[in-house]
């Protein structure tokens, strides 16, 4: 799937390409992903009055801030592999791993 760089696609253009299809369609099966009328039920309930009368009626909401920082999050993952210096430039976070 190697792009010619004097024709660099967007993401959204080239995961249309036939073999990322592919991929994806493979991916799907492996992981055992839900009926495709099912999502698009899902999708469906998640626009009506009664999902946004069960979201409003919460009374509480606990949020982990190590779970809800993407860049930390990714550290951590990267941190995860032997032999990696994991960096993010712009945050307070930086984790060094020895190499």
């Amino acid at each position: 799937m190697p792009q010619n760089p004097e024709q660099i696609k967007d993401h959204v253009e080239l995961f249309h390409n036939p073999e990322y299809q592919e991929l994806f369609e493979g991916k799907k099966k492996f992981e055992g992903g839900h009926d495709p009328e099912e999502v698009k039920k899902v999708a469906e309930w998640t626009k009506s009055w009664e999902y946004r009368e069960k979201n409003f009626a919460r009374e509480a909401l606990t949020v982990n801030p190590a779970k809800g920082c993407q860049p930390l999050g990714a550290i951590y993952a990267a941190a995860g592999f032997e032999g990696t210096l994991p960096f993010v430039q712009g945050i307070k976070y930086i984790i060094l791993k020895h190499l």
